[in-house]
């Protein structure tokens, strides 16, 4: 169950693993936390939580109290099942992220749930197999470009269950408010790593105005399942963000 650590140095994070499910009556589940090259950087194992119980985590605390630093300076934490101590799941685990902008305190909201990731299984009823079959693990998300002087932020996660491709093969496509491609990036995202996307930063000024009012970029990506987080930002002033749909 994974949720984005947006850059550190712009931005404050506080985690709370929920329950979705009526029926669910406790949560035994650990944090992980990785950096954006992929690597572990601290994990705690967090108990049977109670459905009555909320434990929250501030990123900026668990990672002080680890001794641990994310080196990149972003990454993305993961909510994993663990039965160390006994306790059942039905995949339906939840969390929610509340993020702060350091500079300006302003704050924004966002959920995410459980998924198996990259590996052609799924789960008892987990929200992944919609159809009761594992579904195709490629990727085709739409982000959303700002205008106004709004930047657009993207931070695009490559979680895995299990050892899939050692890094993403993803193309940044910029289309027009037409439908006409203009200019495309290729990333690569090691497994279990991140990429934190500025629109401003992918393509340059020239290109951003051949794309005009109205554009958005594809996200494609045919070796794997990628999740994103994506919303706009003015630095200094406010931002929105909140999980991407399409597969």
């Amino acid at each position: 169950m994974p949720l984005p650590l947006l850059p550190l140095d712009e931005f404050h994070t506080v985690c709370l693993p929920t329950p979705m499910a009526t029926g669910q009556s406790e949560l035994p589940i650990r944090i992980e936390v990785f950096d954006a090259d992929g690597s572990l950087q601290a994990e705690k194992f967090l108990g049977r939580i109670g459905r009555r119980e909320s434990v929250a985590i501030d990123i900026d605390e668990f990672l002080a109290e680890a001794g641990a630093s994310l080196p990149s300076g972003a990454g993305h934490v993961e909510f994993l099942y663990d039965f160390r101590d006994g306790g059942g799941a039905d995949g339906w685990l939840h969390a929610l992220a509340r993020i702060e902008q350091r500079e300006t305190g302003h704050r924004a909201e966002t959920i995410f749930g459980a998924h198996m990731f990259n590996m052609p299984i799924v789960f008892r009823d987990e929200p992944q197999s919609y159809v009761g079959r594992p579904p195709g693990l490629t990727t085709r998300l739409f982000l959303r470009l700002g205008d106004n002087g709004a930047d657009t932020m993207c931070h695009l996660l490559y979680p895995a269950s299990m050892k899939w491709a050692e890094t993403s093969t993803t193309d940044l496509n910029l289309f027009t408010g037409k439908g006409e491609e203009i200019a495309s990036e290729r990333i690569r995202i090691p497994r279990g790593g991140s990429h934190h996307i500025r629109y401003s930063e992918v393509f340059d000024a020239a290109t951003r105005a051949k794309a005009g009012d109205g554009a958005y970029v594809q996200i494609r990506d045919a070796t794997c399942r990628l999740f994103g987080f994506h919303g706009l930002v003015r630095p200094g002033a406010a931002f929105c963000l909140d999980h991407m749909f399409g597969y």
